[in-house]
């Protein structure tokens, strides 16, 4: 955790909002990092302010503007580059931004905005960031080739890696997916999500959380206690 980028991307997998962090000019940084932590075995912010040394790499454009010889108006200089460093970090982060990126960046705000809706932007919210991720590389990727069965099929195993996925030959337009967690409210609103995002609405889809049903002549399912019956 050397970069302010970083300790920002660390930051948000711990939870926590880019938004909420604060940028701090270190009063003691040393000269060989530019995040200043007092425990270098820490790999991840302890809270939301961030100490940063602004001379490490970027001399020519703090030294001046951040000299500590200037005295006065220091809760603007604070805020200044408070705002500067976030701004830093939003470039550092998107050197090497794939097309896919900024495509996936724009869906991404669509859907928090309620673009999709309000219901769809809060389910939303009940995935993880690597998970958001899967789900808008697979989605748009559904845009392009239009296969919602195999977009459908990647996202949901990438999430939920013990799922099984069956179509049912007799009855067209209709799922049977087994996904090996245990069934509460959240896990109802995720694969809501899933569901609406990526298969049509004609498609049915029986959802089986932590038991499989029962197919005749396959052992493995036919285990009292240990499936249901479809």
């Amino acid at each position: 955790m050397n970069y302010a980028w970083e300790a920002v991307l660390q930051a948000e997998k711990n939870g926590i909002d880019r938004n909420a962090l604060r940028f701090i000019e270190a009063y003691n940084p040393s000269p060989y990092m530019e995040v200043s932590v007092t425990d270098l075995n820490v790999d991840c912010p302890e809270d939301e302010g961030i100490e940063i040394n602004p001379l490490y790499r970027l001399q020519d454009v703090f030294g001046m503007l951040f000299d500590r010889n200037i005295e006065g108006m220091e809760q603007t200089r604070a805020l200044l580059f408070d705002i500067c460093m976030h701004y830093i970090v939003q470039l550092d982060l998107r050197e090497g931004l794939s097309r896919e990126d900024y495509y996936c960046k724009l869906a991404e705000n669509d859907i928090k905005s309620g673009g999709y809706g309000l219901y769809t932007a809060k389910r939303f919210a009940l995935f993880t960031k690597s998970e958001q991720k899967t789900m808008l590389r697979s989605y748009l990727q559904l845009l392009k080739t239009g296969n919602y069965l195999e977009e459908f099929r990647k996202a949901l195993i990438r999430i939920y890696p013990h799922a099984f996925i069956y179509e049912n030959n007799e009855t067209v337009y209709e799922l049977l997916v087994y996904l090996g967690v245990q069934e509460t409210r959240t896990e109802r609103e995720r694969v809501t999500f899933l569901r609406e995002m990526f298969l049509p609405v004609q498609e049915t889809v029986h959802w089986f959380y932590e038991r499989h049903f029962g197919i005749i002549g396959v052992d493995e399912t036919m285990k009292v206690d240990e499936m249901v019956i479809f």
